[in-house]
Order: structure tokens, then sequence, then C-alpha cells
């Protein structure tokens, strides 16, 4: 018989008695109930019973009045309305890094919940846990009241008039307006009145989370700077490198959606998705693999070339030089060769080379013509990984009088915020439209705080010729304005840009479509559904093969770091909401700190146990949990805490990891970077945990593991 364990505290019972421990006691016992009620000898009623008794005999006892709430009536009751009804809107949350086309539900004209629209063929009704938590970023007290100059409260003429003077004043010298990824058509053609008006603002884009080193390998082998859509319900094989596409990666709602479709028996069906991954970091992802090997980051790029090798010799290809490794990958690549024209290889690492070889790959096994698609792209992550090192260079030469920031916070999450900081100080016109006051708002002269999405009118285009609309569902609290409005008062345009997105629609849009004959009807069904699907162009891509390489990440110590985003802090935007702090992560089951996760051999060899203190590159201390599932000589830091200028619930809560952010082939990695680990003797850190074991939906998201099995997965030196 074998015997399973959660966790390494069951796995030391089972090292010593083969036996789990009785279950717990209760955190918390109800008055007037016995220990037997509690061990479940009680009925549901006599459960209620029992807790309505004590409930209502302490009322009773503490004399308590409730207290009076006087609810006024509408004066003139707005037509929408009827009090107790929910009403529902369709909109669209886009910031940058997530997006979703929701349904926003109202009591009273205030939202007050989140929901995915079914009728989009990217959310299909689903949302992600940053996404629903969004609507208390809506009431969050640390949101901006008023625009401010040089830290003081003021208005909006006083702001335009002085910003649009200094931008006068700076003609000849550049300015830069730097963004997030826009996928916002409507946006970006605010923007090009801007630049028209200026010819001196230049537009830089940057993302926290960098996707650069995929469009550039596909410009490399297409031709064009793109990432491909991927249809994983079409897939009978996945493998996966870092890559965690059901938890944080691209697009993780909609390939949920496509993976859980496939991986169902239903209905007679008897053929599943069989999904192989490979990966660095316990993810959400591996834990629902079929087979999951653990790698170093380092490794990544040899298993890839090794797989190469043996699909290239099935079609008659050359081979390249790949370096032996003793990670297992033969009878994957076997598997992949088998599943030719209906299969996925793809990775999360953003290294040029590693894409290179994964495209490649996919290139060989014919998958470009069933399960990517190449033509339908995601619009997301566009943005340049050197962006702000160049501006910090052109700051330095003095060639800069002007940086406006829009849905961006380099003195955060660059890793090069520091020195981003400084050259700030050197520049006499800085904006930011921030929400709150984020650690690059705090640096500007000038803050022109934006709405908050449920406050605005917007549109995006996720991916090609998908469409999805976002209108207010709240007027807005405070007395900000929406940063397209300012982009257009700054191009000298007074239109409100509800007025300049409907009319761009009715015109521009409009004439790309041929479904509708009526611009106002087109414009009314767009903001009732809430998306608006255009077929996408087919256009012939051709592959050029280029030579396959490994990065050099110079790695020569003992240990490499791992950065990921957790489903609920992500890349810390929006860390200020409790929600998300307190989600439990699905695999540590941890809430609020971030950590350093460390597999389980490597921390028995260093004399490091749960909850101890560690030095990380002698830059600041985290708390040690030890993670099964990591490989030997990989350790694991969360991004997105360390703030100190977000509100109360996220400043000073964890420690801040993009400086260790590893810059190869010039991109923002979040593996492969060098590390160092020292014990703090005698210092140790509790962390909030919520349960030994989480699932969710029902599927345990640790892979239960044998004794025997551990033993042997120690011995070969993984978790």
């Amino acid at each position: 018989m074998k015997n399973y364990w959660k966790s390494i505290n069951q796995y030391k019972d089972l090292q010593s008695e083969l036996s789990f421990k009785p279950e717990p006691e209760m955190e918390f016992s109800i008055q007037g109930m016995s220990d037997e009620d509690i061990k479940g000898k009680s009925t549901r009623r006599d459960f209620l019973k029992t807790l309505g008794f004590s409930v209502g005999f302490a009322a009773l006892a503490s004399s308590c009045e409730t207290p009076v709430r006087k609810a006024i009536p509408y004066l003139i009751q707005p037509e929408e309305i009827t009090p107790g009804v929910a009403n529902y809107y369709a909109t669209t949350f886009y910031d940058g890094h997530d997006y979703g086309s929701l349904l926003i539900k109202c009591r009273e004209g205030r939202p007050i919940k989140v929901e995915g629209n079914k009728l989009s063929t990217i959310s299909q009704g689903a949302t992600n846990a940053r996404v629903q938590a969004s609507v208390l970023n809506l009431y969050d007290n640390a949101r901006l009241k008023a625009p401010q100059i040089n830290g003081e409260s003021s208005d909006w003429a006083t702001v335009d008039a002085e910003l649009l003077a200094a931008l006068d004043q700076a003609k000849g010298k550049e300015v830069v307006l730097l963004t997030s990824t826009i996928i916002s058509p409507s946006t970006r053609k605010a923007i090009s009145e801007l630049l028209e008006r200026y010819d001196n603002i230049t537009w830089s884009s940057y993302d926290a989370v960098s996707m650069q080193a995929m469009r550039k390998a596909n410009e490399l082998n297409f031709g064009e700077s793109f990432i491909p859509t991927y249809n994983i319900a079409n897939a009978s094989f996945v493998m996966g490198f870092n890559v965690d596409f059901l938890g944080t990666w691209l697009s993780p709602t909609e390939f949920t959606k496509q993976y859980s479709a496939s991986r169902k028996l239903l209905d007679g069906n008897m053929d599943m998705l069989r999904h192989v991954q490979f990966e660095s970091q316990y993810t959400i992802t591996g834990g629902a693999a079929d087979d999951r090997i653990p790698i170093k980051p380092s490794d990544e790029a040899a298993v890839l070339l090794n797989i190469y090798n043996v699909v290239a010799e099935r079609y008659g290809m050359s081979l390249v030089n790949a370096p032996a490794t003793n990670i297992e990958y033969m009878s994957y690549a076997k598997e992949l060769l088998v599943h030719s024209g209906t299969s996925i290889v793809f990775s999360g690492t953003n290294d040029v080379n590693i894409q290179l070889i994964v495209n490649a790959i996919n290139q060989l096994l014919g998958n470009y013509s069933s399960t990517i698609n190449i033509n339908k792209q995601f619009n997301f992550k566009q943005g340049d990984d050197q962006v702000i090192n160049d501006l910090i260079d052109r700051i330095n030469a003095g060639a800069v009088s002007g940086v406006i920031h829009y849905n961006v916070n380099p003195a955060y999450d660059d890793p090069s915020a520091a020195k981003y900081k400084e050259a700030l100080t050197k520049v006499d016109l800085t904006v930011s439209t921030a929400e709150s006051m984020n650690e690059t708002a705090a640096l500007c002269k000038y803050v022109c705080p934006d709405h908050n999405y449920l406050e605005s009118w917007n549109d995006a285009e996720p991916q090609t010729g998908v469409f999805s609309s976002q209108q207010p569902t709240i007027k807005h609290i405070y007395d900000t304005r929406q940063a397209q409005e300012s982009i257009l008062r700054w191009a000298g345009n007074t239109t409100d840009f509800a007025d300049y997105m409907e009319q761009f629609w009715k015109t521009e849009m409009f004439a790309m479509q041929t479904e509708f004959v009526n611009a106002t009807a087109f414009w009314n069904h767009l903001i009732h559904d809430g998306v608006f699907v255009m077929e996408a162009e087919e256009r012939a891509l051709e592959f050029s093969s280029v030579d396959l390489r490994i990065t050099d990440y110079g790695l020569d110590n003992d240990i490499e770091l791992v950065l990921y985003e957790k489903v609920g802090v992500g890349d810390g935007k929006y860390a200020n909401n409790p929600w998300l702090q307190e989600l439990p992560d699905p695999v540590t089951t941890a809430t609020w700190d971030n950590y350093i996760c460390l597999p389980h051999k490597y921390a028995e060899e260093k004399g490091l146990k749960f909850e101890d203190v560690v030095l990380v590159n002698n830059e600041f201390e985290l708390p040690v949990i030890i993670q099964p599932g990591l490989a030997y000589g990989t350790a694991a830091i969360a991004i997105g805490y360390g703030r100190t200028s977000a509100g109360k619930v996220a400043d000073d809560v964890g420690k801040n990891s993009f400086p260790l952010s590893y810059t190869a082939s010039g991109t923002k990695s979040l593996l492969g970077a060098k590390v160092t680990i020292e014990k703090m003797e005698g210092k140790t850190y509790p962390l909030a945990l919520t349960q030994e074991h989480h699932t969710l939906e029902g599927r345990d998201l640790v892979r239960e593991t044998t004794l025997d099995e551990y033993k042997e997965n120690a011995a070969a030196g993984n978790e």
C-alpha cells in the first residue's frame, strides 16, 4: 500500500511512523457545544440551534441596540435603477498587464461585483484573481483626490495652463511620453494628436514583466514582431518550459478554458490532452501536468536544443551542437513526433535564443498551421526592455527636458529603478497620471490622477480583430480626470473622451466592418455586448531559419534565482488591495509577505529551516519556505512586493525583487540571475499560511508523491 505525503511535516511523520498525525484541534470552539458535537456527531440542525442560542444570548446579555440607519429616497429616481435590483454593464479591464472583458454588477449606482463576459472569445465568462479584486481598487482611500503640483493640491485649470506653458517652452528639446503597452485604438489616436502638435514629443513603452524576447525571435524568423495566439483546445500534446499559462502567463483565463475543455473525457471522448511541464518554480500549471520535470534555469536551453535535435533528425535536418544533460527528455521528444501538427511547445522565458529554439521545434512539427496562429496575434507586451536604460542615458546627456508617465512606475518595477530616480531629478518637466501616489508619481512635479477603470470610457484590441469596450459604471468619485482626456487637452482638443471615442468608432472603426449598415446601431451593439469581432486577415508569413545557440548566463555560484508572479499580487501594481494580499498562494498557501523558496535537499545542506531568515545578495532579508518541486540549486522569490509608496496595506510589506531581474540578450529576464544566500543566525520570521494543503475546484494543486518516489527524486538531486 502506498503512503502519500502532501507537506514537509507529513513527510517527516511518514519517515518516523509511516502514518499521519491525528487531525489538529479546531482553531476555535463554540460555546455550548461539546467536543463530540464538534467532531461531527451532531446534526446540522443541532449546530444551528446551538449557534443561534449562543449568539442570541450574547446579544441579549450585551444589551446592544441596533443602530438606526436612515435611508434617503431619490428626489428624482434614475430610470434605469430599481432599488434592490442589480444592473449589469459590459466593460473592459486592462491595466497594461491583465486583460478581461467583464460584466459589472451594480446596485443603486455602485459597482459591487466583477464577472467575466461570456460573449468574449477571450474571457469566456472567466476572470482571474486580480480582475475579481479590482472592484475594491475603486474604493481605495489611497487614490488621489485631486491634481497636484509639487505635492500640493491644485485644480485642473491651473495644472493644464502650467503644463501647456512648459510644453511650449520645451520645444526643440525632447519630451518623452512613457507608457505601458497600449491596446486601445482610440487611446492610440489621442496620443497621435499629441505627437502631431508637439514634434519634440517621442513615445516609448515598456512592460514590468516583459515578453520582448518572443517578439524579437518572431521578427527574426518571420520578419514581423508579434506574439501568436494559441489554441490549446486543438492540441493533443503540450510541452511547456517555465510557462505558467494556467496561472499568470499572457492570457491565463483564456488558456484555462481551453485547457480544461481538452482535458475532459465526456460524451464518449477518449482523447485527452497530454501535458508535460519542464519548470524551475512549482506553478499551478506544473501541478496540473501529467509529467513535471524540475530543471534549473540554466538547463532550459540545453534541454530544448537536445529535443530540437531529436525532431530535426527525424525530418532529415542538420543537427546543432547541444550540450549534454542528465535531464530526461528523449521519451518526450519522441512523443512530440507522434503528435506532429497537433502539439504546442512554448516557453515563458524572456530569452531570444530560447524562443528561437522553441520556434524552430514548432516549425519542424508543423504546429504553426494548426495550434499556433500567426495571423491572429496578441497585442499585449509590446514594450522595449531597453527603454528605461536608454532614457536614463539621454537624460544624463542633457537631451531630455520632460517625461510624462502614463500607467507606468519605473521608479519601482524596473531593474534600473535607483538610477532612474536619480536621473529624474535632472528633468525640468515631470508628469504622472497615476491613480495613487506611487513611487514614480512621488518624484513628479505634476500629478494628474487618472480615473479608475470603472469610472472610464475606453476600448481594447487584445487580439487581432477582437475588440471590447469600456464604459463607466459610476460617476467619478474624486476630482480626477481620465488620462486620455488629459492627453487630448494637452494636444489642444477640448472634446470629452466619451464623445471622442464614440466618434472614432462611428467613423474609422465603422468603415472597417461589414456587419452593420448603421453607425449608431454599430456603436450601441458595441456598448451593449461589450465585444465585437472582425475576421483576421490571412497573411503569408514565411519562416526563415537562424542559427540556434545558448545564451551564456555566466553563472558560477551554486544556486540560481527564479523571480515569479503570484496569482494574487502579480507585478505589484495593486499590492495595496487587501483582498489580493490575503489571497493564499495556491502552492505555498502563504499570504501577505513574499519569501524565498528553497528545495528541501538544498535547505538541509545549508542548515535552513522553515521561517529562518536569510540575507539575499547582501541586499535584503527574507524568510525561508521549503518548497518541494524546485530543482536542486534553484531559489524562487515573488515580485510585486516591497512597495514604498502604494498605501497603508502594501507599504513595506515584503521586499522588492525587481532589481534582481537579470538582463540577457538585451531583455529583462525573471530567470537565471546570480544569487547568494546567507543565513541570519538566530533570526526567524513568522509567515501566515492558511493550511497545509490547498485545493482549487476540488483538484489537488500539490501533486501527491509517494515516499519511495520522494527518496528516488532526492537521491537524483530533485525534489
